[in-house]
């Protein structure tokens, strides 16, 4: 197994490679997390190649190393990776982070990830089109409503 963690345009980078087993896992996060502690970068890009997938986040104690480096609500922690099962691990790595209130996403591509890093306004407009959503219901509710008066008017008037 071998790590790098650099500092590039102020994200914090951390490449790993190689990695077989938990203790591996947990000593790379570790020194995420002491790099992420000394630069305090609003952004954080976890390359993960030639390694074996971990599903089993909360089982291992690996998501409180995510809390730590989600110190933040506006930190934003992105994750890539080399292969299928990588990515898949990763998809699962970024439900269960946002289940818990983790600013985590999965990314295909390093510049997929940059331009999310980059964007103001993405935890805005989710909360914005989830008020919009929540808008929604009462409109057709109240749209369901007037259509039932509307056709029970109808039924009651004489011919």
């Amino acid at each position: 197994m071998g790590y790098k963690i650099t500092l590039d345009r102020g994200v914090l980078r951390a490449e790993l490679f190689g990695r077989e087993t938990v203790k591996e896992t947990k000593t790379f996060f570790q020194a995420i997390v002491k790099a992420s502690t000394e630069s305090r970068p609003p952004c954080i890009l976890i390359s993960v190649r030639s390694s074996k997938p971990i599903f089993q986040l909360e089982r291992h104690g690996l998501l409180e190393y995510f809390r730590e480096l989600a110190a933040t609500p506006s930190r934003r922690i992105a994750l890539l990776s080399d292969s299928t099962d990588l990515r898949l691990s990763h998809e699962y790595v970024e439900l269960i982070a946002r289940q818990h209130g983790l600013n985590v996403r999965s990314f295909r591509d390093e510049t997929a990830a940059y331009q999310w890093f980059k964007d103001p306004r993405q935890g805005q407009e989710r909360r914005r089109s989830r008020e919009r959503r929540g808008q929604q219901v009462p409109r057709a509710l109240h749209e369901r409503r007037a259509g039932q008066q509307r056709r029970a008017r109808q039924r009651r008037k004489p011919p």
